[in-house]
């Protein structure tokens, strides 16, 4: 329960109880796996040191945090009123906490603790507060829009996995579960709840089931406790609060140490070789090229914090880019069902997902197989849906979600960090609908610029030719060739200068990649999460 709000007279500054009982819970419950807000909340001083320790204590965090404070007024509150009770401020430029006498040292200045409205925003400085209200941020039970985002925010944090494919007595149901969530985005696309909906829909109903004991780990019957699991979710989702019920059990199955309860790893599954593993999902899912590739890799960086600073320095904090104040010289795209079930048939067999657990594999054992049915409908909510991002319809306040993809660090040969991120399927699908309708056009536009990009075997063919003319004049000494690699070059390009290229040579699909890059997008690494302007 939140602490009750008042007014300060500006008095004293001194540490006051929060209730009868001296307790008080964490104001960030709910973010970095603090579950419940309850460690540390016996007394302000280990209340402060929890809050420093586990919420305040990457970089990463501290900017979510900052996010989250300069939007949310109860959270700004909550927080303001325990550093009052616990004698302390915040400064909103780093997010560290000091004493009120101590003032926080910059580059250029040092801000410093001051009395100004009388009110407990005094102690939250460099931050302003929100003007709009939340009638509940209590993520299990939502009532209001930062509530519904601080929940979608909460469920993309843990660690949760969907399967790979539905089984075959699922797919009906899933397919009618799929259709009704996105019929309701296409009848109220203004309202944040259906999004978030369609947004954790798989992660509700689809999530992997661990066997708890060796009976269970056999194939018959592990194969029989995920299809009730999924039968059960998909069940409980067509029922009239069927969705805050299947959040709550998310909730509940996850662990304060961020493990799904019934999770039960084999020793030999802990000790194989991460490598090997991934090398034989690859021919599981029969891409043997790439199998090869995984084998002759450096691997996956382990998660520690040189990594997480490593892949933070890949990522620098820019400001917000400039928008074209200009109209759009065309209409937005609009596509048809036939379009996009060509697009849905062209992602790889086994690709992987985003951070909302949704498959292309999902989508299309809900279109054929079981489902197929019901695939006329399915697809023309889908294709609608598709319309409704191409045409800026879904809420900005989710599209750092819908932009979000978990970051995988890779070794380099040298050492080095290769971040490699997997986007959304509803993302890609969306992306993909609209490079297959401007593609062509910006191909021609291009010309002999690139050759990696809408160009067949583009890539080969400057390998070729470059061999070949090396071998004809490399003899006699006269050709030298320089090859000139750019170091982070997609981080280094300039958002301001891609929108307006977009809006003056694509406009038809402007609205969506504004949509995409005009706000940062979350990255997620392990627990962690890095936000990306660039």
């Amino acid at each position: 329960m939140a602490p009750v709000r008042g007014r300060w007279n500006g008095k004293s500054v001194g540490p006051v109880q929060g209730s009868a009982s001296g307790l008080r819970t964490c104001p960030f419950k709910f973010f970095h796996e603090c579950k419940d807000g309850k460690p540390g909340s016996v007394g302000f001083f280990r209340l402060l040191e929890h809050m420093q320790s586990t919420h305040l204590k990457t970089e990463c965090r501290r900017l979510s945090l900052k996010g989250a404070i300069s939007k949310d007024l109860d959270l700004f509150l909550d927080v303001a009123e325990v550093l009052r009770a616990g004698g302390k401020w915040l400064c909103g430029k780093c997010m560290v906490m000091h004493t009120l006498s101590r003032g926080c040292k910059h580059d250029n200045e040092v801000v410093l603790f001051a009395i100004n409205s009388g009110d407990v925003e005094d102690f939250i400085v460099g931050i302003r507060k929100p003007c709009q209200g939340v009638v509940d941020t209590n993520p299990r039970h939502p009532a209001g829009l930062a509530g519904k985002v601080n929940l979608l925010e909460h469920v993309f944090s843990l660690p949760i996995q969907t399967v790979k494919s539905i089984p075959p007595s699922c797919r009906l149901l899933f397919a009618q579960v799929l259709t009704g969530a996105l019929r309701k985005v296409v009848a109220s696309p203004g309202s944040v709840d259906n999004w978030v909906q369609l947004l954790l829909l798989p992660r509700c109903t689809l999530r992997v089931v661990r066997p708890s004991s060796r009976q269970e780990r056999r194939s018959g019957n592990r194969k029989s406790l995920q299809c009730s699991n999924i039968l059960r979710a998909l069940t409980v989702w067509k029922d009239g609060s069927g969705f805050d019920d299947l959040v709550s059990s998310l909730l509940d199955s996850v662990e304060e140490t961020g493990a799904p309860k019934g999770e039960c790893r084999r020793e030999e599954d802990k000790e194989r070789d991460p490598n090997i593993k991934q090398c034989l999902r690859k021919v599981r899912d029969g891409h043997f090229t790439a199998a090869v590739k995984v084998l002759c890799s450096s691997g996956v960086a382990p998660l520690g914090d040189s990594t997480l600073k490593a892949l933070i320095d890949k990522h620098p904090v820019v400001p917000p880019p400039s928008l074209p104040s200009y109209p759009l010289a065309q209409p937005t795209l609009v596509v048809d069902g036939e379009c996009v079930l060509k697009c849905i048939r062209s992602f790889p067999k086994g690709t992987s997902c985003g951070r909302d657990g949704m498959r292309a594999q999902h989508l299309l054992d809900a279109v054929g197989g079981e489902g197929s049915i019901t695939s006329s409908g399915l697809l023309a909510s889908i294709t609608e849906v598709v319309n409704l991002w191409l045409g800026g319809s879904c809420p900005k306040v989710l599209a750092e979600f819908v932009a979000s993809a978990p970051l995988t660090p890779l070794l380099k040969p040298d050492k080095g960090i290769r971040p490699i991120a997997v986007g959304g399927i509803w993302r890609r699908l969306v992306s993909k609908v609209a490079m297959k309708k401007v593609g062509k056009e910006m191909t021609r536009y291009l010309g002999d610029h690139q050759f990696g990009v809408g160009v067949p075997n583009g890539a080969e063919a400057v390998l070729h030719s470059a061999n070949r003319f090396l071998n004809s004049f490399h003899a006699d000494g006269s050709l030298a060739l320089l090859t000139v690699d750019f170091s982070n070059a997609f981080n280094m390009v300039d958002r301001t200068t891609f929108l307006q290229e977009v809006h003056q040579r694509c406009p038809s699909i402007y609205r969506w990649v504004q949509f995409l890059y005009a706000q940062p997008a979350r990255l997620y690494v392990g627990n962690e999460c890095i936000g990306a302007t660039t």
